[in-house]
């Protein structure tokens, strides 16, 4: 379900007039952003808000945090990543970051959360598996937290959690809080930080950016403006 880039999130482009730029240059007429999959929501809605301002667009493409890397060493055209910092780390060490300069970082705390409206959480858990793809084990999570639930059902990421809240095949689920806000769930609890400290998400110019100008939407997400569109989506500011 998380193989790849799975879909195309375009940033609506808002026919306002042209009042801030953020030193966008004229020539500059879409950027490629890929992100976890977790994060897609909150880099849409980022992204709009600057298509919103400049009207260069922003195409968004969520996929599994493990693949980011490996697409950069094949070429893939992505201006700019925004991820976990220990990926961040591993596209610098990989030679596939245009300098050390970096947005953020961010917060996305992982929590527990049932389905809009749900009157009991009374049975299945969902969680997910540990893998490459979701770098989370839900179960030991769960053991940690002194949880010790009927029935577990794995899922390959956390949006596969968000699913089978939605779905009602669970009734509770570990995710983080950008899935939550994105699948508008409800929040029960946030899994303590010495269980499963938050990840730390950060912004970074790819070697292979190939369109111009990709440090004029790095230096938004720096903004007030940027903040506030993240921190509505479920991503704090890190202290």
């Amino acid at each position: 379900m998380n193989i790849g880039r799975r879909g195309l999130f375009r940033a609506s482009v808002v026919a306002l007039p042209l009042v801030w730029a953020v030193g966008a240059r004229a020539d500059t007429t879409d950027l490629v952003v890929a992100c976890d999959t977790a994060l897609g929501s909150a880099v849409t809605a980022v992204a709009a808000a600057y298509t919103a301002r400049t009207r260069i667009a922003i195409r968004v493409f969520p996929t599994s945090p493990a693949l980011i890397v490996p697409q950069l060493e094949r070429d893939t055209q992505n201006d700019l990543i925004v991820t976990r910092s220990s990926v961040l780390d591993q596209a610098a060490q990989a030679e596939r970051l245009q300098s050390d300069r970096r947005a953020g970082p961010w917060r996305n705390p992982l929590v527990l959360a049932a389905a809009p409206g749900a009157t009991t959480t009374d049975g299945p858990v969902a969680v997910t598996d540990p893998s490459p793809v979701s770098m989370l084990d839900g179960r030991a999570v769960l053991v940690s937290m002194g949880r010790k639930p009927a029935a577990a059902i794995g899922a390959v990421d956390t949006a596969g959690v968000a699913f089978l809240l939605n779905t009602g095949v669970a009734k509770s689920g570990l995710l983080y809080l950008t899935d939550a806000v994105a699948n508008r769930l409800q929040v029960l609890a946030r899994v303590p930080d010495d269980i499963a400290p938050p990840l730390q998400i950060g912004a970074a110019i790819t070697r292979n950016a190939g369109r111009p100008n990709p440090d004029a939407f790095l230096a938004f997400l720096a903004t007030p403006d940027a903040a506030a569109v993240l921190r509505a989506a479920g991503l704090e500011a890190a202290p």
